[in-house]
């Protein structure tokens, strides 16, 4: 019998907040094991198995049992029964085809004999025939009528039972050569029988599942006593043990199966028992894991200090972002390191009349692209203070020279092979042309809804010279009408991976892709327009992770 699961204990306090810390001994009370006694307390390190039986006198292990069984068993019972109930269902049809079949052989048979007999259809004729119909146990009635219908004999008496209980088959009595038919021939049969058979086999059906029923609880119950909860209880008897700094294990009397979650837990209950037995090692390493985790998490907050520090002094060489709204030039930023700092730069200065836009994508990111910028700043300084260079090319030139001699990738021996791509922009309001330079990166322009990419040098700027690399030589001029847009970028803006389409596999955006959705709010306000494309390039992305400093420069001149 399966004894009902006594009622929780009732919480101290009436809620987890304010209830006061839970005791050791809550947990294993609450599931209705009581304290080992002191007998059993100075018993030998090993449990036998069965050696504590009765000291663990919890209840609730036995609920299982009742579970199992209300979730097996009316499943198992449902599936034979309607089995059996199918059986049957498909014996009572074929029992009731054969009496249909067994009606119309008796029916055509008597038909048969009935027509062969010369002249009209009588009764005295007839009778002797259908008499002998009643030797059939099934037989009920038979009835023989002519061709206008009319009763000419019968035989046995007209059932009145229900119609399921009957089987009736009519046939005609023909002569060879003649037309029409003579008469007919009704002939109704009993199938009382075959339905208490099938009502047999369904009761035998209900017999078995209760018969199934039983054994299955009686199976059930004695396997998960023997197999799950005397095992459980051998091993919560020696967790609470250990509780009390006994290092108690189980013994598995060498039946060990590795195929057998509760004796896997066991044994890994036990090897941690062992290993508590030997704790001052373990204790040690703990200390010395600790004390590495002390030194590296502050090692980890100076490098995110200094980091961070160092953002702030990168942002601090950036120009403000309204540098040119004095000069009448519309500008919106995005800016974005892949980390606290990045190797991506911009300028922006209004020197003489003139407005300068520049983007620099140096090699890297993080604090060595951090450092690249710094000296691109420098350098851009100097380029367009001391040596007063207003022209796109030039500049681009100038400070190719200065970032290899920086890193002395002038032929000096130097290891390094880093520079930088650029994009210098000069915009020259009284003439309404801008002029303009690449090394590496394009300048996008938004003109009359139409979007074009040009492009100047594709060699990037500082890195060693092989030879076969030329700078711009000369500006590209462009001649700006009201309303045109310019776009500089960096390639962390247009080497993007995400996914396409749902089911495509992950590529790159391209700047065919980004050149769209720049088309696409062009008539926006710069800043919403760059932060229509940051949330466009975040849902490409979706789940995968950018690889790159992202910047990007709009500027529309008045």
């Amino acid at each position: 019998m399966i004894e009902p699961a006594p009622p929780p204990a009732p919480r101290r306090g009436g809620a987890l907040r304010g209830a006061g810390p839970m005791r050791g001994g809550d947990v294993l009370s609450r599931l209705g094991f009581a304290d080992v006694t002191a007998d059993e307390a100075r018993a030998a390190g090993t449990m036998k198995p069965g050696a504590l039986r009765g000291s663990a006198r919890g209840r609730d292990l036995d609920s299982l049992a009742h579970t199992l069984f209300l979730r097996i068993y009316p499943v198992i019972a449902a599936v034979v029964l309607l089995t059996q109930v199918g059986i049957a269902w498909v014996n009572y049809n074929d029992q009731f085809r054969l009496y249909t079949d067994r009606a119309n052989l008796l029916a055509s048979l008597t038909a048969a004999t009935l027509a062969r007999a010369e002249g009209r259809l009588n009764a005295e004729t007839a009778r002797p025939q259908l008499q002998s119909l009643s030797l059939d146990p099934a037989f009920r009635y038979a009835a023989l009528r002519d061709a206008e219908g009319h009763l000419v004999a019968s035989a046995g008496e007209l059932p009145r039972g229900r119609n399921w209980d009957l089987v009736q088959v009519s046939a005609e009595l023909t002569r060879a050569g003649e037309s029409p038919a003579l008469g007919s021939l009704t002939v109704t049969l009993s199938a009382v029988e075959l339905r208490s058979n099938a009502e047999k086999q369904a009761m035998l059906a209900l017999g078995t599942s209760l018969v199934l029923m039983l054994a299955f609880v009686v199976t059930l119950h004695a396997n998960v006593r023997g197999h799950v909860l005397a095992p459980l209880k051998r091993l919560l008897t020696a967790m609470r043990e250990v509780e009390h700094k006994r290092w108690a294990t189980v013994d598995l009397g060498g039946a060990y199966r590795a195929s057998n979650e509760i004796d896997v837990i066991t044994s890994a209950f036990n090897r941690m028992v062992e290993g508590l037995r030997t704790g001052d090692e373990a204790k040690l390493l703990l200390q010395e894991l600790e004390a590495a985790h002390t030194k590296l998490e502050h090692a980890n907050r100076l490098v995110i200090e200094s980091i961070g520090y160092a953002r702030r002094i990168q942002a601090s060489v950036l120009p403000e972002r309204t540098a040119l709204a004095g000069a009448g030039v519309d500008v919106a930023v995005l800016w974005e390191p892949l980390h606290l700092v990045g190797g991506d730069y911009f300028w922006l200065e209004e020197i003489d009349g003139l407005s300068i836009v520049a983007v620099a994508d140096c090699t890297g990111h993080g604090v060595p692209g951090a450092f690249l910028t710094l000296i691109v700043a420098t350098a851009l300084d100097r380029l367009l203070h001391e040596r007063g260079l207003r022209s796109p090319a030039e500049i681009l030139a100038g400070l190719d020279q200065m970032v290899r001699a920086q890193l002395r990738q002038d032929g000096r021996g130097a290891e390094s092979d880093d520079g930088l791509d650029c994009g210098i922009c000069v915009w020259d309001p009284k003439t309404r042309t801008l002029r303009f330079a690449g090394a590496g990166l394009a300048l996008t322009a938004i003109t009359d809804g139409q979007a074009s990419r040009i492009r100047s040098g594709r060699r990037g700027l500082g890195y060693p010279r092989t030879g076969r690399e030329a700078l711009p030589e000369t500006d590209i001029v462009i001649p700006v009408v009201p309303g045109a847009t310019f776009y500089l970028m960096t390639d962390g803006i247009t080497d993007q991976m995400g996914l396409p389409a749902p089911e495509a596999p992950p590529r790159l955006i391209g700047q065919r892709a980004v050149a769209e959705q720049l088309l696409a709010t062009a008539t926006l306000p710069l800043s919403e327009q760059v932060s229509a494309l940051e949330a466009h390039l975040a849902a490409y992305r979706g789940g995968e992770t950018r690889r790159d400093d992202m910047t990007l420069v709009v500027f529309r001149p008045s």
